[in-house]
């Protein structure tokens, strides 16, 4: 079951504006990579990642459609892997203090470098690149709370039913199977292993769990059956493990 062309439509402006998170990570360089969605120190190749710095350009400038522009308001971005191949990345937004973009695809994993370029210099900061570093998107882009996804229900007939909240998920009808939907960032590139999710401390199966076909960098992972075990136990937390590395902690609520 791969409901890929059910697209949550506030995902474009959610990966542009988790961006401009508040939660600014410490810089211990020019320039300090984390990742777009979580702020957590790790990157994945194909993943959305942010980049935190001072004075990269005098305006905001995001990207307005696909293919992604590699130079938004004069500032562009490559990043150098471990093995020292560089390439240029591409941008989804530029502001004075912070650049989104996508790790490019062929970057090696180990101890990388990303060299902002803007204002006429270079300006250069570590990264730290892995196969996966997985990340859920949250409501409030800050990577902690409700998850931003759907629910999909399927009853007898065959036609999904999408629900465009998980803030007030009904399991447990007849004839109804109900799913999840979620979105995020450094999932795509696990192992044969299965990604594993669990929901109030029970297992649910992870039906899908790669990339999301119409945004660069963006990641859908497919849940369910949702069991009927979990209706009416409320707010709960949702755990997400992509290769034996757990993502962000994120909810999800039950009538």
């Amino acid at each position: 079951m791969h409901y890929s062309g059910l697209v949550f439509r506030g995902l474009l402006s959610t990966a542009l504006l988790l961006i401009a998170s508040p939660t600014v990570p410490a810089q211990t360089a020019d320039v300090t990579t984390v990742s777009a969605v979580s702020n957590g120190p790790v990157v994945a190749p194909d993943s959305l990642a942010t980049t935190w710095g001072a004075s990269f350009t005098t305006e905001t400038a995001a990207a307005e459609s696909v293919p992604l522009p590699t130079n938004l308001g004069g500032v562009g971005i490559s990043v150098t892997g471990v093995d020292s191949m560089q390439a240029q990345a591409s941008l989804y937004l530029a502001s004075p203090e912070q650049i989104n973009f996508l790790v490019p695809e062929q970057t090696a994993l180990g101890l990388g470098a990303v060299t902002v370029m803007a204002n006429g210099a270079n300006r250069v900061g570590d990264v730290l690149v892995s196969n996966v570093a997985p990340a859920l998107i949250t409501v409030n882009s800050m990577g902690t709370g409700t998850a931003a996804g759907q629910v999909v229900r399927v009853g007898g007939s065959g036609t999904p039913v999408v629900d465009q909240t998980v803030d007030s998920i009904l399991v447990g009808e007849q004839n109804t199977a109900a799913y999840l939907m979620l979105y995020g960032t450094g999932i795509r590139g696990h192992s044969a292993n299965p990604v594993q999710a669990m929901i109030h401390q029970t297992k649910v199966p992870v039906l899908y769990a790669g990339a999301q076909s119409e945004y660069p960098g963006l990641d859908q992972i497919n849940v369910g059956p949702l069991p009927a075990s979990l209706a009416g136990s409320g707010t709960v937390d949702l755990e997400l493990f992509v290769d034996g590395v757990p993502a962000n902690v994120v909810t999800v609520t039950f009538q």
